[in-house]
């Protein structure tokens, strides 16, 4: 349980937003949150305005997601912002791509400094609101679309629905980031507070193995090994190569028919068939088949009532599911 007050400088057009806005924090990390916005917040920064000719921005991990992300966007003749939060590990690979990509001196770069004091909260499950808010805040100054700035965030929807592996991995441990229910969630919180920000996912509908293969430069082959996707590696200074993350990005390789030139840990992963996230995953790709996938994906969150949209969604953790299937498959398990 978090109850946690926020000092705004006009903390009215939140107030009314505290519910809903901890009702998807609760979504997204499973703790229960109590939020309080009260008077007493600082004045914003004064500065120069400066010209930008900026029409979108864009949230810029350094993961292979938000890499093609990027590159699509500036293919299809749009100009990003790029967004990013920085850590130790990520900060690096962040500049690097952005600069690979021409994009160096578009990027803004938020860095959180945690407090390690005791008690000591170790998890990062909201850190993700802190990501949005930046893309947000950078948003917003820049010229609407359709009445709105928008706000580009990429992800595959097989990690979006991020339907459970098994049924330990629910609630805290497993990642809401971009799950259309709670991006809905912040959309009508931001359109309540009038910030006039669009969220949107251009790939919801799409997996990694997809979103490789039909990127719209190939510059994304030579680039894609630097990009960083792991969810436990950062003590190895490299991807791990058996969590979540690393296994659906090795299996998008495979899917479009790219050459991985990654440095993974646990190279051979029939050396780690013990391994939770590896059996996890192996299992759900196996079970595939047999299972009700629409009711499978609706284990990790509501999805959309609108038939359309419902059925892209189920239908893309099926195809995604099917990329590690044919993955695992080209593994000479013991």
């Amino acid at each position: 349980m978090i109850a946690l007050e926020v000092e705004l400088m006009e903390p009215e057009p939140w107030a009314g937003q505290a519910a809903a806005l901890a009702d998807a924090l609760r979504f997204l990390s499973s703790d229960i949150w109590y939020l309080r916005f009260r008077a007493g917040g600082a004045p914003p920064p004064t500065f120069q305005d400066s010209l930008s000719d900026r029409d979108c921005a864009c949230l810029f991990s350094g993961g292979l997601d938000s890499l093609i992300g990027a590159i699509d966007l500036t293919a299809q003749g749009r100009r990003p912002l790029l967004v990013s939060q920085a850590s130790p590990k990520e900060g690096p690979v962040q500049a690097e791509l952005a600069d690979q990509i021409g994009s160096a001196d578009h990027r803004f770069e938020g860095r959180a400094s945690e407090r390690w004091r005791q008690p000591y909260e170790p998890s990062s499950r909201a850190r993700s609101v802190l990501f949005i808010g930046y893309g947000a805040v950078v948003a917003s100054t820049l010229g609407p679309v359709n009445g709105r700035a928008e706000l580009v965030v990429p992800e595959n929807g097989l990690i979006s629905i991020n339907a459970p592996l098994t049924r330990r991995h629910i609630g805290s441990l497993s990642t809401r980031t971009t799950h259309p229910h709670f991006i809905g969630s912040l959309q009508r919180v931001l359109d309540a507070v009038g910030l006039g920000v669009r969220l949107n996912n251009p790939y919801g509908f799409k997996t990694k193995g997809e979103m490789l293969a039909e990127c719209q430069d190939r510059v994304v082959e030579q680039l894609a090994a630097s990009s960083y996707s792991c969810g436990k590696g950062k003590r190895l200074n490299q991807h791990c190569g058996r969590c979540v993350p690393c296994l659906i990005r090795r299996a998008s390789f495979h899917a479009a028919g790219v050459a991985d030139g990654t440095s993974y840990w646990a190279d051979d992963l029939s050396t780690h068939v013990a391994n939770e996230d590896v059996a996890a995953a192996r299992y759900a790709a196996a079970s595939l088949r047999h299972r009700d996938v629409a009711r499978w994906a609706a284990q990790a969150g509501p999805l959309p009532s609108d038939p359309v949209q419902r059925n892209g969604y189920v239908d893309v953790v099926r195809r995604g599911t099917e990329e590690l299937r044919a993955f695992f498959g080209t593994i000479a398990w013991p």
